[in-house]
């Protein structure tokens, strides 16, 4: 009876029905639209990233809580007034690390304890694959002249593979490298900046000299060209500064420690070296620079067998030793919740009592994934200024309609109906109304969205280029953005008709019928 009575009074006031019904799809249709174009980019950076270099998830050392750790080791050695100056200044809280920043360089900045877990992990159940990587920053150069700057990873091509990672790079030369020896893939902006320095093209196979300052000291290791390339995506700016390094190399660069089970295997030059007969072969002879020697000094065996004693106690030590990295790189199982996975992983690691931590595509992202996700705020801000618009412009022609309804709500008054029925009257029209109206501005978002898809959104500068990923965005309908845009406007319309309820009910009856 009541819906009945709401629909015929909604007809009888066609136009300020039309008036506010119009306003509702509108609004409805710009929410729609918004958040599903911001959803289908959220989803298309998450791709970009993903599935070109950064992975479900990352592994890093959590750096509060090895700062703490080292803070208090430091307080641990301290005289206690030091100790007590020293404890008012505790380490900062931040955590900005991502994948292309944010470790250090030694091995003070490596994961700690990767070894003693590393086969565990692997055998996680909700774990695909995994990549450990390193990262750091060097000088290329020749040592005539040309030189360049690159950010670059410590990668293994095989792990990089299983990940998926290769077949996202565009190659402008050669390949990634299929030897032993210290090799590097050069992203195409340094190559060519390089190139330009020394007046000639880089080309797979030349050498050039990588050189790592850090707290360690200044590292410099001669590697060659494999090949040139370009990440497809432009999600991440970052990627243009980026080179690739085979581990190894990476690792000695860094000052990390490397997988030392083959040490002890002497070359031609060392076992030459070690079967000289005397001091005056290995020496030159000069007597006078190194003295006299005990007799028996210049056994040639017992010169062997003592080194080769020394380097098999050394091998020993370091044998099977998991090499060093900053980070792994996760792959999930199919099927698998990134959320859940983390919830999994970072019980994993309290049980353990490791200082490792988890992080998304977006916290691999840095600062583009927050860029992002401000400029989704801000588009929240624009859909609820919206909303408020809304709820003033609806409010003002509700309390209009409802003013001119007086005499017929003061007649239903004195007939009996109850302020209860008034109210549920009311409120009822406007929910009529909402729904109807959203249903209508569903559709119209629908259809534009359709549109957008079939035809694209070209990014259409530079900044939204590198939001895109370098790509036109085929936004989809999001069901999400349905419902919050849907409940939304049904609020905000219930809401409003709130102040022109009140001013109906405060009517009496008498009063409204003699207007």
């Amino acid at each position: 009876m009541l819906i009945k009575l709401a629909l015929r009074n909604l007809l009888q006031h066609r136009s300020k029905s039309l008036i506010v019904g119009v306003l509702m799809a509108f609004g409805v249709m710009l929410l729609v639209v918004g958040n599903s174009v911001m959803s289908s980019l959220n989803k298309k950076m998450q791709a970009s990233f993903t599935e070109q270099y950064s992975g479900d998830l990352f592994i890093y050392t959590d750096p509060v809580a090895k700062a703490q750790l080292v803070f208090e080791q430091r307080l641990a050695n301290m005289p206690e007034k030091a100790r007590q100056r020293a404890a008012q200044n505790p380490p900062d809280k931040e955590d900005n690390t991502s994948i292309f920043s944010g470790y250090g360089s030694g091995e003070s900045a490596a994961l700690p304890q990767l070894g003693d877990h590393w086969q565990e992990l692997q055998e996680l159940d909700f774990i695909h694959s995994l990549s450990p990587q390193t990262f750091g920053r060097a000088k290329i150069e020749n040592g005539e002249g040309a030189e360049a700057g690159s950010m670059f990873w410590g990668i293994n091509p095989d792990n990089w593979q299983t990940l998926g990672f290769t077949q996202h790079l565009q190659w402008h030369e050669g390949g990634l490298w299929q030897t032993d020896k210290p090799s590097i893939a050069l992203g195409k902006d340094i190559a060519d900046r390089y190139s330009k320095s020394q007046g000639k093209q880089l080309l797979p196979g030349d050498e050039i000299l990588l050189t790592v300052s850090s707290d360690v000291g200044m590292t410099i290791r001669p590697v060659t060209v494999s090949g040139i390339f370009s990440f497809k995506t432009t999600a991440a700016p970052q990627l243009n500064f980026l080179s690739l390094i085979d581990m190894t190399t990476s690792q000695g660069l860094l000052g990390l420690s490397v997988d030392t089970s083959e040490a002890g295997q002497l070359n031609e030059a060392e076992q030459a070296l070690i079967s000289a007969s005397s001091e005056s072969d290995l020496f030159g002879g000069n007597d006078a620079l190194f003295g006299e020697t005990e007799a028996g000094s210049d056994n040639a065996a017992d010169l062997e067998a003592e080194l080769m004693a020394s380097m098999e106690a050394n091998r020993k030590k370091t044998n099977n030793v998991m090499q060093q990295y900053h980070f792994v790189v996760i792959k999930l199982a199919a099927g698998t919740s990134v959320i859940e996975a983390e919830k999994k992983l970072k019980l994993w690691f309290a049980e353990r009592e490791l200082i490792w931590k988890t992080g998304d595509w977006q916290k691999a992202a840095g600062f583009m994934a927050e860029m992002t996700k401000n400029i989704s705020m801000v588009l929240d801000g624009f859909m609820v200024l919206i909303g408020a618009v809304s709820i003033i412009i609806i409010m003002n022609t509700l309390v209009i309609s409802v003013t001119e309804r007086i005499v017929e709500i003061g007649t239903m008054r004195a007939l009996g109906a109850q302020k209860r029925l008034v109210r549920k009257l009311i409120l009822l029209e406007t929910l009529v109304l909402a729904v109807a109206a959203g249903s209508v501005g569903i559709l119209l978002a629908a259809i534009s969205l359709a549109v957008l898809n079939f035809v694209g959104i070209d990014p259409p500068n530079a900044f939204f280029n590198m939001i895109f990923g370098g790509e036109a965005l085929f936004p989809h309908l999001s069901i999400g953005a349905v419902g919050n845009a849907l409940l939304m406007m049904v609020t905000a319309a219930l809401i409003a008709s709130l102040y022109p309820l009140a001013i109906a009910l405060k009517v009496s009856p008498v009063k409204a019928m003699q207007g």
